[in-house]
């Protein structure tokens, strides 16, 4: 005989939130359920394939499918509902992201094994693979905390002889890139030997990257239309055309020197900028300009969270997959992470030269 008793979703909450040892954060429970579900899927097919031969990969329909099940069973706030954002598609992507799967095409997703990323202060390690919490648990000999996609251990994992071997750095993880500043030299000094004169050239359908422009006119933003600089540039500029003199979606980038003659800057020389490189580049011009961005941290008991991320390129960005959203219907763009992901976040912005303002409890 099979008893059934109802529990308040409150009293579910806090149970999962005890073996997770996570956050009371409804949003991230469920991510976190996903994530565990999907985890155990991608888990079990590869130790399935490493005793029977059969396919190590599993298809992403069936992933998305069991997770939405369990999510909209105890969330139904957070069911795949169209237009609303799907948590469990969000948590698949971030897994990826962060290290836990890898998408090997064809909507086939394989597991990962175990790392653990190190921070610099020595403080609280981030967990990345495939395996669920338990497995993990058996593993390293510790349980770790639970928090959206992310996963943290303490110091007492290396208490297990061999986990220390399981250790790689934030830059390894996150992918080196040579330091920010040496980057945007090399960068403008390749673009400097391609480029090509075009003397007198009318500069008034463009708007340049101009942080300190802006600064200087007490404006906001860091774009500036040509024709509102109104005094002369020195050195390489990053531009591109207006909104109105170009389709938004394929939009050409130029780096150019300028003149300035009657009130009006000019196109002196100009060499085309690969989509790609520009999110990069502005940063490393920000040094140059030193017009540094600053990002205001949130700080909680158990988390932080950041309104309207600052848009990161690849590989810096990777850290937001360590978030998650509070609401699916949440209009503000802010992200929340649990506080050992702070580290970590500090680490790639700090690799843009962006400076963290960090308020609020235990800062």
């Amino acid at each position: 005989m099979i008893g059934i008793t109802q529990r308040r979703i409150a009293d579910v909450e806090a149970s999962l939130c005890r073996e997770w040892h996570g956050v009371r954060d409804p949003a991230a429970l469920a991510s976190t359920l996903a994530a565990e579900h999907m985890r155990s899927l991608i888990y079990g097919a590869t130790v399935t394939h490493l005793r029977a031969g059969v396919a190590p990969s599993i298809h992403t329909g069936r992933l998305l499918a069991s997770a939405r099940r369990a999510v909209g069973l105890v969330w139904p706030q957070y069911a795949h509902r169209p237009p609303a954002p799907d948590i469990c598609a969000v948590t698949l992507d971030q897994m990826g992201t962060v290290g836990d799967a890898v998408d090997a095409g064809s909507g086939q997703w394989l597991a990962t094994p175990l790392r653990l990323v190190a921070p610099e202060d020595g403080s609280r390690h981030l967990l990345v693979g495939a395996a669920p919490a338990q497995a993990a648990h058996r593993t390293l000999g510790v349980p770790p905390t639970c928090a959206g996609t992310s996963r943290f251990v303490g110091a007492a994992v290396f208490k297990q002889k061999g986990n220390d071997d399981l250790v790689v750095s934030m830059d390894t993880w996150l992918g080196h890139q040579k330091p920010l500043a040496a980057w945007t030299a090399h960068l403008l000094a390749h673009h400097e030997s391609h480029m090509e004169t075009v003397e007198g050239l009318s500069a008034e359908h463009l708007e340049l990257y101009a942080p300190d422009v802006i600064q200087t006119q007490r404006r906001a933003g860091r774009w500036i239309a040509a024709g509102q600089i109104g005094r002369p540039l020195d050195g390489l500029r990053l531009c591109r055309p207006q909104d109105r003199y170009a389709r938004n979606w394929e939009r050409p980038f130029y780096l150019a020197h300028f003149g300035y003659k009657q009130g009006v800057l000019t196109l002196r020389r100009t060499a085309p900028v690969t989509h790609d490189l520009t999110l990069r580049l502005c940063f490393g011009l920000d040094t140059m300009l030193q017009t540094p961005r600053r990002v205001s941290i949130e700080r909680q008991r158990e988390t932080f969270s950041i309104d309207r991320p600052l848009m990161l390129p690849q590989p810096e960005a990777r850290v937001y997959a360590l978030g998650w959203k509070q609401t699916p219907q949440d209009n503000l763009d802010r992200l929340t992470f649990h506080a050992d992901a702070l580290p970590f976040v500090v680490h790639a912005l700090q690799r843009l030269a962006v400076t963290p303002t960090i308020r609020g409890g235990a800062a």
